[in-house]
């Protein structure tokens, strides 16, 4: 039987919630509403700081994601959201500084790290700190998402480090900078060069001698750095004196002929080759250099790459003023000449032991190229460094000048680098003179090395004892020379 109508009218009304035009227009009068509060607090936002202003923000979109769970409102929150954003933020640039331009590093990244050391912000709470033997004060590791601050002419700035994995393979770096749009010709033409001027004044303040490694990860190779702590001087060095000031003078000209090698449109870069016995001092002739100079040292081990284009890699990822070493170039890669055409045998020797023989080599060619090639002008005041006992054994286009500019014998212990040696390690001055005239008629017969000649003299504390230990040594060398040439002359 059907109802009546007042029975239907006494029936419970169930309420249902806003409906979309109703959400969509109360959305539109509040963001008008926003839109006018913001033309009568722009002026007012300037005056309150940066932190006070996320904090609100945060407060605010914390209070939106409570209030609307559903789909529809959760679409509107995000519009809010980025209206909100908007509103506090559309005043603010952001500067992306990252580590590397294409191939290269980039400077400005480099000032950024060491300048914003002591820049931290007070929101940070983890911190990675490091400390060498050498290093005066502590240096901080920055980790992903550390916030710094800054203040420069009254512009409140901060910074931001990001660390981000790049399809999974590559590790980016880069730094963000923060600031008031209305600052930015003052940030870009006055801060910049006022950062990059305080990291140079940082450096020489705190200047050591960087000894820098390869290191290889799945994917890229780079440079690994650690403080360079070899304390050998020209002073310390058992050489001839004349050797010692052909050296310097060098040296000297190098540094200071940026003009002269613009002029006559070279490379501004230098090459030496250390050729000569073991133990002759090869290694600490280029640790005086570099303590000298005061240019880093790049040890690049050949054998660690696997290609030129690697190569390539390694040597623009060097810094300037820097001194880049290949120790024992004679066996510390199996080069393939330009010319290089193997046998049968061998070619199917290379096929099995290479999954894919088409596979990218290090080749002569790439060498030196690398050294005095196109790729050998990516930077400036360079010096290349390559060492070798067997100088007969390298090929005669790495040798030329251009290349090696300089060749250096380091030969057999002489009388002159003895008494550089006995003041180094008993801080003699030819105090023993029977002793100093018998070592060095000695020398003048025995093919001894510098490195031999310090280990004798720093078996005892006493002069004389060390001395003494040294003759006999010089007279067991002496001996066994004697019977090497004996016996070449039976063979012959």
């Amino acid at each position: 039987m059907p109802r009546s109508s007042s029975a239907l009218n006494n029936l419970p009304v169930k309420k249902f919630p806003i409906t979309t035009p109703q959400w969509l227009r109360a959305c539109a009068s509040l963001f008008a509403a926003l839109m006018l509060i913001r033309s009568m607090t722009h002026e007012c936002l300037d005056l309150v700081p940066q932190h006070i202003q996320r904090f609100v923000l945060s407060i605010l979109l914390g209070f939106f994601k409570r209030s609307f769970p559903n789909s529809i409102q959760r679409f509107i929150l995000s519009f809010f959201h980025r209206v909100i954003k908007r509103l506090l933020y559309d005043q603010f640039m952001t500067l992306q500084i990252e580590e590397y331009n294409g191939m290269f590093r980039n400077e400005i990244y480099k000032a950024c790290e060491l300048y914003l050391q002591n820049k931290t912000s007070p929101n940070t709470r983890v911190l990675r700190v490091a400390q060498s033997r050498r290093d005066i004060t502590s240096f901080y590791h920055f980790v992903d998402k550390q916030e710094f601050e800054d203040m420069y002419e009254g512009i409140e700035l901060r910074w931001k480090f990001k660390i981000e994995i790049v399809f999974q393979k590559y590790t980016k770096r880069s730094f963000e900078l923060i600031f008031d749009v209305r600052h930015r010709e003052k940030v870009k033409e006055s801060y910049l060069p006022y950062v990059l001027e305080r990291f140079e004044a940082i450096k020489n303040e705190t200047k050591f001698v960087k000894l820098h490694t390869l290191k290889e990860d799945k994917y890229q190779i780079g440079w690994d750095a650690i403080n360079f702590e070899h304390y050998a001087t020209f002073d310390t060095l058992a050489m001839e004196p004349e050797m010692k000031k052909m050296i310097l003078e060098d040296l000297d000209r190098f540094v200071e002929g940026k003009e002269f090698f613009q002029r006559v449109g070279r490379a501004w870069k230098r090459g030496y080759l250390l050729y000569g016995p073991p133990g002759t001092g090869k290694s600490s002739l280029i640790a005086a250099m570099a303590n000298y100079l005061k240019f880093d040292v790049y040890d690049l081990q050949l054998s660690h790459l696997k290609s030129d284009m690697q190569l390539r890699q390694v040597l623009v990822a060097t810094n300037n003023k820097s001194i880049l070493v290949v120790e024992d170039i004679d066996c510390s890669s199996e080069l393939k000449d330009r010319n290089y055409q193997p046998s049968k045998a061998k070619k199917k020797s290379e096929k099995q032991d290479s999954d894919d023989d088409q596979a990218p080599v290090l080749s002569l060619s790439g060498l030196l190229n690398f050294v005095d090639g196109l790729w050998s002008s990516c930077g400036e005041e360079r010096i290349f460094v390559f060492t070798t006992n067997h100088k007969s054994k390298l090929d005669h286009a790495l040798l030329r000048p251009g290349r090696m500019d300089m060749h250096i014998h380091m030969s057999y212990c002489t009388y002159e680098g003895f008494k550089t040696l006995a003041r180094n390690y008993l801080e003699i001055h030819e105090d023993h003179p029977a002793a100093f005239g018998e070592i060095e008629s000695l020398l003048q017969n025995a093919e001894v090395a510098p490195a031999e000649v310090a280990e004798e003299l720093r078996r005892s504390k006493d002069a004389g004892v060390a001395l003494q230990g040294l003759i006999t040594m010089l007279k067991q060398k002496q001996k066994e020379l004697n019977e090497e040439k004996k016996d070449e002359d039976k063979d012959k």
